[in-house]
């Protein structure tokens, strides 16, 4: 008898391998899996973020959003851009956030959730693109890329950490720059992983590499990294072989060519001025100065701490009360220091044998470099946002972890570990998103975990009174001014609360203890001025509102009231002056229309004052005293008929 026929044995599949179907004419097509894992990344960003859409504008929203004329036309590309030369590009995204839904929070949260999105999405485009690499493609855990790139976004998408990058509006910066560093190195790998390949030539993505940093390095100055990042990616996953550097290699040629052109923009921008000491800041509650040294030893127990929020993220802060370090040799600096040398040379030990992880180390200190060093950025050393672009790197590590030395024996583990940690992460974004809700619930939890600082004491007093507690919010100045004497901004709340309580006396007298610590202070100015005029002290009175005017050209609303003062001491046309410019700066503010109107029917220019009432009630179809002086205005031109 012959021998029976071999039985093939049907192939191992690996994770990597897809499933097929059949389409219409019979012929198998593979299930779409990249594009079902973009869209549950996308999804879960989405869910974690749905509560967001209604937080209010909070702490440096209010300067760089709601009271910024400088984003409010559009074309007027000098006034978004000379608002802050260095980052353009983010000014630009709020200005045209305006042009399209003025101050409505729900566009903004939705554009920063877009981002955060896409910056996911990212995320899980790198890890593919990174596991395809000369390096890695040779490694074992390369067959793993789809759950490994899937679980990097996933974790990136919901981590509670990032909320300060995505519910916090003005820290769009954070993620807007980390979208154009991350889609420049992406393009990068593309072009190096395409030379000599069919398809899209190499230069087309490098070009885009290029062009997409330099809208990054305007937008946030972390991308000033990214050539260096270029260069640790180029060594840690292309350079398979021995290492040698040759100027005419494209990994080396587009780094160098990204860098001089940062180099160019930071001569532009900036000058080595960046490394001087900082002042007191008076204005945040920081009487001290901190210098370069000071703020780089602090910097190694803030490390640590982003560390120990990545791994476990609790007990997070807005507004942490954290203490200067000012010697090398105190107990917490040198412990920062040593654990944080430690992980690096642990980064440089796993480095040849399990690459990803060694990267991830290393990804973590570069990109956190500009922010925490030895560029004493300000007073404030710690800020979650900070972490944005660096978690990415923590992120491989954990990923590296769970993959190069559990995956094939315990993967049904390691399933269940990663799915609970997203979902845990995703329930704890949405709860840390309740925080964000309003400036009463952002700043009661700062000042439940910052208990002695001045400036939640300060913010949680005008939360209070903006919510109709002034008379509860005085308590809070008061223990504010106490932690901090020459904390003006205290002083100039507290006579805000006193104005609205009636206590003209007390809020003058806070008025102008805000003025002796800071001169310049164009807002105690304005209100020191409203509270004279409430005492009939008229002259008094324009003359403070004159020098709110002076420092502060660009308020509409400073114009308006100085215009109504001068028209109570019957100086109408110098007010119809001021009411104009009001105008001219801010055409939907109603009151302004209704002053005007006023000043001119008190000159008998009837028609003048009806056509301003009008224009008044276009505005604000409910001022009952436009209505009122529109029916004075048009029985005058009645009767004058």
């Amino acid at each position: 008898m012959g021998k029976k026929p071999a039985l093939k044995k049907a192939p191992n599949r690996k994770e990597k391998d897809i499933p097929p179907r059949r389409n219409k004419h019979g012929k198998a097509r593979q299930i779409p899996w990249s594009l079902a894992s973009i869209t549950l990344v996308c999804l879960v960003g989405i869910a974690t973020y749905s509560n967001s859409f209604d937080c209010s504008f909070h702490f440096d929203d209010v300067p760089t959003i709601e009271e910024n004329i400088a984003i409010r036309s559009l074309p007027n590309v000098k006034a978004w851009w000379g608002f802050y030369p260095s980052r353009p590009i983010g000014y630009l995204s709020f200005a045209l956030d305006y042009y399209f839904h003025r101050l409505d929070v729900w566009g903004y949260h939705l554009v920063n959730l877009a981002v955060h999105d896409v910056n996911a999405v990212l995320v899980w485009w790198l890890v593919l693109l990174t596991m395809s690499t000369p390096v890695m493609r040779s490694q074992s855990v390369s067959r793993h890329k789809m759950s490994m790139a899937l679980f990097t976004a996933l974790l990136f998408v919901s981590h509670p950490l990032t909320t300060q990058s995505v519910t916090y509006i003005v820290q769009r910066l954070a993620s807007l720059a980390t979208l154009f560093y991350l889609l420049s190195l992406a393009l990068y790998v593309k072009g190096r992983l395409g030379e000599g390949n069919k398809g899209a030539p190499d230069y087309f993505y490098y070009a885009g590499s290029i062009l997409c940093a330099i809208p990054g390095m305007l937008t946030k100055e972390i991308v000033f990294t990214l050539p260096f990042a270029l260069v640790l990616y180029e060594f840690s996953f292309i350079k398979s072989g021995a290492w040698k550097i040759d100027i005419k290699d494209r990994g080396i040629e587009i780094p160098i060519i990204i860098l001089g052109i940062f180099v160019a923009l930071f001569f532009l921008n900036f000058s080595f001025k960046i490394f001087n000491p900082i002042p007191p800041l008076l204005v945040q509650g920081y009487d001290y100065p901190i210098t370069a040294w000071e703020y780089l030893l602090t910097q190694f127990s803030v490390i640590l701490t982003y560390i120990r929020l990545l791994i476990l993220p609790v007990n997070q802060n807005l507004d942490y009360d954290y203490p200067i370090s000012h010697g090398l040799f105190e107990w917490h600096t040198l412990f920062g220091l040593l654990s944080l040398a430690g992980i690096l040379i642990l980064g440089i030990f796993l480095f040849r044998r399990y690459r990803l992880i060694a990267f991830g180390i290393f990804w973590f200190f570069l990109t956190l470099s500009v922010e925490s060093s030895i560029i004493p950025i300000s007073q404030n050393v710690i800020f979650e946002h900070r972490t944005y672009l660096p978690s990415f790197g923590f992120f491989l590590v954990l990923i590296g972890i769970a993959f190069y030395f559990l995956w094939d024996k315990y993967r049904q583990v390691g399933w269940a570990v990663l799915v609970l940690i997203v979902l845990t992460s995703t329930v704890l974004t949405y709860e840390r998103n309740k925080v964000w809700r309003s400036d009463y619930t952002l700043w009661a939890d700062c000042l439940k975990k910052s208990p002695n600082k001045a400036r939640p004491l300060s913010n949680y007093g005008k939360a209070l009174a903006d919510a109709g507690h002034a008379s509860e919010a005085l308590a809070y100045y008061d223990k504010a001014i106490k932690v901090n004497p020459h904390f003006y901004a205290a002083y100039y709340n507290r006579g805000n609360a006193k104005l609205n309580l009636g206590d003209y006396k007390g809020a003058i007298a806070d008025y102008e203890e805000t003025l002796r610590i800071n001169p310049d202070y164009s807002d105690a100015y304005y209100n020191l001025g409203n509270a004279l005029s409430q005492q009939d002290k008229m002259v008094e009175a324009v003359a403070y509102l004159k020098q709110a005017v002076r420092l502060k050209p660009r308020s509409a609303e400073y114009q308006n009231n100085l215009g109504y003062v001068l028209a109570l001491l019957g100086k109408e046309d110098e007010a119809i002056t001021y009411f104009w410019e009001a105008i001219r700066l801010n055409s939907d503010l109603a009151d302004a229309y209704n002053n005007l109107g006023s000043s001119l029917l008190h000159q008998r220019r009837i028609d003048e004052a009806i056509e301003s009432y009008r224009e008044a009630l276009r505005i604000n179809p409910d001022f009952k005293l436009a209505k009122d002086n529109m029916k004075r205005a048009l029985a005058m031109q009645n009767k004058g008929k």
